[in-house]
């Protein structure tokens, strides 16, 4: 059973405004798999191309972005007390904001014009910004879990940079403005993006989600107390050297804060891997295959960077083993138990005890969900080796949307058995007929 004490329940949101994000998040994913599939293998010969850069969008803003959003807007309140000020609007605007951002990045990465790279960054930074505002207010009044709290706020603070360096980007490639060292700028806002707001918030994240879910002993204390200020401070100094220009010394300390960013985020890795290993319930859940991969992932991408290898392989590694994987990981919990408590709220409002509301694990067949772990596996491995023979990139989409549509209709089929039970619910017992023992 899964451990909520501490946590504030009664806080948490209507149940639809996290569900709506976390629901459209894995067609974003999908829709990665079909871009693959269409464009076949000039698709990961680098990181400069034009698909490359709507994979990374199409990953990074639509399902990433929607992902952790939602988990957050759900996660706040409940952990911390500290609602999100506004969120039934909030949760709106970020939703379609986010749907459109990166629908209109990748289109406009993919040819469609300038017009669709204006929009798309539009949307996005005014979906990031709104959330970030609102989410802000409550990571300021929150109180506990310091660890979780303290690397939150820090993967808030830096999403800024994200945002205004890729504004700036999208307004260079556009004519708008002029800004040299254009690869330079790539490179911040991709570590500010991928290290500091995403990695700070898997770490945040899981530093709760892990004991939690996965019945573990907690994250050892240095750990908690260290990494996230540590991985920060990384991103600065990794800033500061790049800003300083071409010189021996900027390029040692650009090194030097790429490493310890690697490091940082492989001890993470490891730990959670031996924490859940650690585990007091022995049962493997669908959660815990994505967190190996996940985590084995985020290993190999820091040793790869070490080895020098391409930046392409690099790039899969950590999209799609870890921006893809993770999150389903996590929503293959968060969903089922966003659905079973508010229905035993519901149970509790209603009296109506003669209705059955399904555990956690009964909103998700557990077969199909390994079948969707593997299918992820396959897609991560394929892509993987499509770095080295091209001709895999088609299959390698393949399995990626077949893994994704997969993850989308279970997510969706846990949100209409939830549907389906609150209904009954709100029925008059009499229009239930319960049949008695041995009939």
């Amino acid at each position: 059973m899964v451990d909520t004490t501490g946590l504030s329940l009664d806080q948490a949101p209507p149940i639809h405004l996290p569900l709506r994000l976390l629901l459209t998040a894995p067609w974003f994913a999908a829709a990665a798999g079909v871009v693959l599939m269409s464009v076949g293998e000039p698709a990961l010969v680098s990181r400069w191309t034009p698909t490359a850069l709507a994979l990374t969008h199409l990953i990074t803003v639509g399902f990433l972005g929607q992902a952790m959003c939602g988990a957050l807007l759900q996660m706040l309140p409940v952990i911390a007390g500290a609602p999100v000020p506004g969120v039934r609007p909030v949760a709106a605007l970020v939703h379609l904001a986010l749907a459109a951002g990166a629908g209109f990045l990748a289109a406009g990465f993919l040819g469609s014009g300038g017009w669709a790279l204006a929009l798309g960054a539009a949307a996005s930074v005014l979906g990031f910004g709104v959330f970030l505002a609102a989410v802000g207010v409550a990571l300021v009044r929150a109180r506990g879990a310091p660890a979780t709290l303290g690397s939150l706020r820090l993967a808030g603070v830096a999403l800024i940079p994200t945002l205004v360096l890729g504004a700036s980007l999208v307004s260079a490639l556009l004519g708008w403005v002029s800004l040299p060292a254009f690869a330079t700028w790539v490179d911040l806002h991709l570590a500010w993006g991928l290290f500091g707001w995403v990695g700070l918030l898997i770490v945040g994240v899981g530093y709760q989600v892990v004991p939690m879910f996965h019945v573990t002993p907690a994250y050892p204390r240095a750990l908690t107390r260290f990494l996230a200020p540590l991985l920060f401070a990384v991103l600065v100094a990794a800033s500061v050297a790049a800003l300083a220009g071409p010189g021996a010394w900027a390029e040692v300390a650009k090194g030097l804060a790429q490493g310890g960013a690697a490091l940082g985020l492989s001890a993470f890795a490891l730990v959670t891997l031996r924490l859940q290993r650690q585990r007091s319930r022995r049962r493997r859940d669908a959660t815990l295959p994505h967190w190996w991969s996940a985590m084995g992932s985020l290993v190999a991408a820091a040793g790869a960077w070490g080895l020098g290898a391409p930046d392409s392989l690099i790039g899969v590694l950590l999209l799609v083993g870890v921006g893809i994987g993770l999150p389903s990981g996590m929503l293959f919990k968060i969903v089922p138990f966003l659905c079973w408590f508010h229905l035993q709220q519901r149970q509790i409002a209603t009296g109506r005890f003669d209705v059955r509301v399904p555990h956690m694990h009964g909103f998700l067949p557990e077969r199909l969900t390994r079948w969707q772990w593997w299918l992820h596996l396959g897609a991560l491995v394929t892509l993987v080796a499509a770095v080295a023979e091209p001709r895999l990139t088609l299959p390698g989409g393949g399995l990626l949307l077949v893994a994704s549509l997969l993850l989308a209709g279970l997510l969706g089929n846990a949100a209409l058995r939830y549907r389906h039970t609150r209904a009954l619910l709100g029925q008059p017992a009499m229009d239930l007929a319960v049949p008695e023992v041995g009939q």
